[in-house]
């Protein structure tokens, strides 16, 4: 029999759709500048000089870089608050936490007047973002069965592109506007509703039962993975039991390391410690070839390619939907490719679209022509289909899958952290390297890319298919126990009430 092979029930299903407003809401937080930025109003409303002609143009510069800068903080904090909460009240608590946050933030930066009041709320929607941002791949990852993980954590990327998707359409339908704020302040406030949702689906979805058996509620915990685990072709969910024996087992030999090794053992124990460098340079990666550059300055970009407002944002979105296609194929793909084989085949493909987007953007700098314009957009159309297909889609399930469940969501917080730390880094350099040195500064990502790929290559091993419980063998770790072991069943049986009292457990979902 094959363990859970062929289980895709609709409660898992609705569990991870309900889950996936979380990486939404993520993904339109990040987005929304993009089209922000190509409102003549938004310049209007907040006393900004929007002419790159205009001697204080300087300023707008700045506060362009500041705006990012800010949202960008906030994310690192939120990717560092995401963790201990996640611990310390349960998955569910701390996504209430993240969507508090974002319809508060949310809020004021649509109803901002001035520079100060906005960017007071991008640091409070960086903070619900980069909660969201670490916390979703640890509770998809913790949901999900091992042959479909992949699939499943990685609606946490497909999300985050959709939510690129709908920020870039409708900023685009909010340029048509008449001349109020309203093209800039509506897209703003769409963030409202998307926290909104987030805070009501969590009264709609389980716990993590990882997390359960970690706070001595097993009973709950079981019940939990028969419903999400349970197949046609296993009526007497043999997969849920030792799947369940598995977690109880590697859960009681964790808790053992963690009395003897302390809390720090992250950063203190040798193999923690590998991993964590590991994850954070994955991380570090995907923003090291230059993504959220080109995502929250494609608009500006585009105009230096000599387009104008209106083609510029609707190229953008169009940008932003070729990558949410992507992240949805290459979700489909990833248990079958393996998380390990699409990052090193992702990094490739990606940085050949790029190295020849770049010689082209340097052209067009020299000779204005527009053929070279629309090559470049079409090359930098192809790096982000290769970037949301193989990169985006894996980096987040390997990063999740590699640590035990008691490190999980910590390690991923803090792993998750370098998206931000990257980001604060290139988003500030930005405007003032493009402004100053235009193509050359891109430069900086294709070596930085070239780099990771060899990291990978040589470092990332692959998961693909493997229970949580069982990973630490790829690291030198003995696991506690795996899913073949004869006696986990029994086990179960021993400890558990029977089926039918099972299904009177209250599984709680607060």
């Amino acid at each position: 029999m094959a363990l859970g092979k062929d289980c895709s029930p609709m409660c898992l299903q609705q569990a991870v759709l309900f889950a996936a407003t979380g990486s939404l809401f993520a993904g339109f937080g990040l987005a929304v500048i993009t089209t922000t930025l190509g409102q003549p109003t938004f310049y209007e409303s907040l006393s900004l000089v929007a002419d790159p002609t205009d001697p204080d143009y300087g300023y707008t510069n700045t506060i362009i870089g500041a705006v990012n800068g800010v949202f960008f903080g906030g994310g690192f904090f939120g990717t560092l608050l995401s963790g201990w909460a996640a611990d310390r009240f349960g998955r569910l608590n701390g996504f209430r936490i993240a969507s508090a946050l974002g319809i508060i933030g949310a809020a004021i930066q649509a109803g901002s007047v001035n520079v100060a009041m906005y960017l007071v709320a991008r640091l409070i929607t960086g903070l619900a973002a980069g909660n969201t941002l670490a916390a979703m791949p640890t509770y998809y990852a913790e949901v999900s069965p091992p042959h479909s993980r992949g699939l499943m954590t990685g609606a946490h990327g497909s999300f985050i592109n959709l939510g690129y998707f709908l920020a870039g359409w409708i900023g685009f339908g909010c340029f048509h506007a008449p001349d109020t704020t309203f093209s800039w302040r509506f897209p703003n406030a769409v963030l409202v509703l998307l926290g909104i949702i987030l805070m009501t689906g969590t009264f709609f979805i389980p716990e993590s039962p990882r997390w359960l058996v970690q706070h001595g509620r097993g009973a709950e915990a079981y019940e939990l993975l028969r419903k999400l685990h349970h197949s046609a072709s296993d009526p007497e969910d043999h997969f849920a039991q030792r799947e369940f024996a598995q977690i109880e087992r590697q859960q009681a030999a964790d808790a053992e390391i963690l009395a003897r090794d302390g809390k720090w053992q992250l950063f203190t124990t040798r193999t923690y410690r590998k991993r964590f460098i590991l994850a954070f340079l994955v991380m570090a990666g995907g923003q090291n070839v230059g993504t959220l550059v080109i995502n929250n300055y494609t608009v500006l970009l585009y105009q230096s390619l000599g387009l104008n407002n209106e083609m510029s944002i609707m190229l953008s979105a169009l940008y932003n939907t070729l990558a949410a296609i992507a992240n949805f194929v290459g979700a489909y793909y990833s248990d079958r490719l393996g998380r390990r084989k699409a990052l090193i085949w992702g990094y490739c493909i990606n940085m050949s679209m790029f190295i020849v987007a770049t010689g082209l953007i340097a052209k067009y700098s020299t000779s204005a022509s527009k053929g070279l314009a629309a090559a470049a957009v079409v090359f930098l159309y192809l790096y982000v289909i290769a970037y949301g297909g193989l990169i985006d889609i894996n980096q987040f399930t390997a990063v999740t899958e590699i640590f035990p469940s008691y490190l999980r969501s910590e390690a991923t917080s803090y792993s998750v952290s370098a998206i931000f730390l990257m980001d604060v880094l290139w988003l500030q350099l930005a405007p003032t390297a493009q402004a100053s040195i235009g193509w050359k500064y891109y430069l900086v990502f294709v070596c930085l890319g070239l780099a990771h790929t060899v990291h990978i290559y040589f470092f990332l091993p692959d998961a693909n298919g493997m229970a949580l419980e069982e990973i630490d063998a790829l690291f030198g770790k003995k696991p506690a126990t795996d899913l073949t072991d004869n006696t986990l069943e029994a086990e179960v049986q021993d400890s558990l009430p029977s089926k039918e009292d099972a299904t009177a457990v209250h599984v709680t979902k607060v």
